[in-house]
């Protein structure tokens, strides 16, 4: 990836003032909903994290087994994907009503059936609907799913794990086919890799299976616990028997039962990198460091000021960053969703450092977008394979001093959030597009940053 756009540390305020309002007056009219986003602001005050994107999606679907209902609350009903996925809950004969702030489901109806395409192929978790599935005991065609496009993002684990439980799984160049099965009295599933969806959707074919499922090598994210949380509400049987080992032993149903989603750290952390590249300070409310250990311990050595607070975490610019290399992992590791916002961070400090995602290729798109605001980023083969099989890549970042505003592309998720978070610490004015991908991880990003000082409008033309 070659660089573009401007370079070298930052001019005088009135020369960054001349050279933003000079591109402002030669950009052409946009035609689609976009960003407007006035740079150069540090940010600063207080916020509340909305619940958890990657909690919200799965608690749905497991608040889904139960043939009574199920109350959720803190779900960010805003989201893009939390819209799409109630819709392919209730195509599969699930009840999903919104009550106030609250959503009361139930699952007693579920019928599976043929997915639709569409709206399948536009999210990741529809995935999780092939545990629902076999939990009772319902066929379901699932069209190939999609997501973000950052990378090759496989499915085996989740086919073979439903496999070796005793489900009968196919798979054609059109998609995932689950045949009404009865699961095997015992089984024990071993992953190669702590999968995140593949965790949950053992849990979800497991927990009224009235069969004994071992699961070895169990992801132990955050949200994976959140979930397990509510089943365990439901009446579900869960227990881990040693570090990434889960037993779980099927009951005859799941009952109702209330729940309230977790805050969503991945929005913690695009927080905290805005104010650390604005240069401000901030509290996040219904947060904490706990869950972002890894993260919080590179970004203080890096300089900036994380502390813990009773319900809390504040976050402060102290002085000039200095670079530290990260290499993505597995949790308790560096979130490869996260990487994206450190990488912004690196853009600021004095210095150059590498960012190696292993779990996924392609994770990297966003730099060059990053690279039109005047930031020195090279892509490079990484010399080792991800996760998913595929060759790894590494970026380089070296810090540049002043960033200018342009038009930039939110290329998936997290990397419209870093180019966002980058233009809130660029001199001058940003715009940018794709906003779908931004929206369907972030609810109300506008009015969060807003709150925070930062001058953002959003434009539906």
């Amino acid at each position: 990836m070659k660089r573009t756009g401007m370079t070298g540390r930052a001019g005088s305020a009135g020369m960054a003032s001349k050279l933003a309002t000079a591109a402002e007056t030669t950009r052409p009219r946009l035609r689609e909903p976009h960003l407007i986003i006035e740079g150069g602001r540090p940010l600063g005050g207080e916020v509340s994290l909305p619940g958890a994107k990657n909690a919200a999606l799965p608690a749905l679907v497991a608040a889904c087994l139960a043939d009574e209902e199920v109350t959720l609350r803190n779900v960010p009903l805003g989201l893009n994907d939390v819209q799409k996925l109630i819709q392919l809950l209730q195509d599969s004969g699930a009840e999903v009503r919104r009550e106030g702030a609250d959503l009361i489901c139930r699952g007693g109806g579920w019928r599976g059936g043929t997915l639709s395409g569409e709206l399948a192929g536009k999210i990741r978790h529809s995935l999780l609907l092939l545990g629902a599935s076999a939990s009772w005991r319902q066929g379901l065609f699932l069209p190939l799913p999609g997501g973000c496009s950052i990378g090759n993002r496989k499915h085996d684990l989740h086919l073979s794990a439903l496999q070796q439980m005793g489900y009968r799984m196919e798979e054609s160049e059109l998609g995932l086919h689950l045949s009404a099965s009865e699961p095997h009295p015992e089984s024990v599933v071993d992953f190669a890799y702590p999968t995140f969806g593949g965790t949950l959707n053992v849990l979800f074919a497991a927990v009224q299976s009235r069969s004994t499922v071992t699961l070895r090598n169990a992801a132990r994210n955050p949200e994976v616990l959140d979930v397990i949380e509510l089943l365990g509400a439901m009446g579900a049987d869960i227990r881990w028997t040693e570090p990434g080992t889960l037993r779980i032993q099927g009951v005859e149903r799941l009952h109702a039962a209330e729940h309230t989603v977790m805050g969503d750290r991945i929005i913690a952390a695009t927080i905290i990198s805005a104010v650390g590249a604005t240069r401000g300070s901030a509290i996040i409310r219904n947060a904490t460091t706990q869950v972002l250990e890894a993260e919080t311990a590179a970004w203080r050595s890096a300089g900036l000021r994380i502390e813990e607070l009773p319900g809390a975490i504040r976050v402060a610019w102290e002085r000039p960053l200095r670079p530290v290399d990260v290499v993505t992992a597995a949790y308790p590791g560096f979130h490869t969703d996260i990487q994206p916002l450190h990488t912004v961070l690196m853009m600021h400090a004095m210095g150059t450092s590498e960012l190696s995602d292993t779990i996924l290729d392609g994770r990297f798109a966003y730099c060059e977008e990053l690279n039109k605001l005047g930031a020195d980023i090279t892509v490079r083969d990484g010399g080792f394979i991800c996760v998913n099989g595929a060759p790894g890549q590494t970026a380089v970042i070296s810090g540049t001093g002043q960033l200018y505003g342009t038009d930039l592309v939110a290329t998936d998720i997290r990397g419209g959030a870093a180019v966002a978070v980058a233009a809130m610490a660029a001199a001058g004015t940003s715009r940018i597009t794709n906003l779908y991908q931004l929206e369907r991880g972030y609810d109300r990003f506008r009015e969060i940053f807003t709150a925070l000082g930062a001058s953002i409008t959003r434009v539906d033309e």
